[in-house]
């Protein structure tokens, strides 16, 4: 979008103008333009993976749960976080499955289902928990998963397991702080 601007004696009027989109100029920033040579041209006859087939119907699974939320649909949009967020966990990537259970906690909670929302907040901190837990983690991403777990304790009002994913969290942050072994720990 560009402005265009009209003057006048005592104001200045600033207008919105949708500039055009050609073929040398793509219609959405970041995508491209097939035909002109580039790698994500479409190929004829192409052998698809099963593994290709296992990461579109994921894909599916998540846009198919939003458009259901969108519409309305949070029963139909509970069963597409759920199943996306389980995937997530079978291929170990517990931080994408802790996302999709929350928001499908969420879903849950707009439908008034308070035990299902329950239920999958204390999927998501196990996830994130998980997530916490795997060696190789980057020092961010770690601090972020134990936040985040105590987040989804604090929602289950469950405080004792949220202090203990918060010092857990600060142990990653300041190695020379200890973390009281007399807090349970979660799950």
């Amino acid at each position: 979008m560009t402005q265009l601007t009209t003057g006048t004696e005592d104001r200045t009027v600033h207008t919105a103008a949708a500039e055009f989109t050609s073929a040398d100029k793509p219609r959405h920033p970041g995508r491209r333009l097939f035909g002109k040579g580039e790698p994500h041209a479409p190929q004829p006859y192409a052998v698809v993976e099963q593994s290709d087939l296992i990461d579109n119907r994921e894909a599916d699974l998540w846009d198919e749960g939003r458009a259901a939320a969108r519409a309305g649909n949070h029963e139909r949009a509970v069963t597409c976080f759920v199943e996306e967020a389980e995937a997530r966990s079978r291929q170990g990537s517990h931080g994408r499955a802790a996302i999709a259970f929350r928001t499908a906690a969420e879903e849950a909670r707009l439908q008034g289902m308070a035990s299902q929302r329950d239920q999958l907040l204390e999927r998501a901190a196990a996830s994130y928990t998980d997530a916490a837990e795997r060696n190789g983690l980057a020092q961010d991403a770690t601090h972020q998963a134990w936040i985040s777990a105590a987040k989804c304790f604090l929602q289950l009002q469950q405080l004792d397991q949220a202090a203990w994913c918060i010092e857990q969290a600060r142990t990653v942050t300041d190695p020379s702080s200890s973390v009281d072994e007399s807090v349970k720990t979660p799950l």
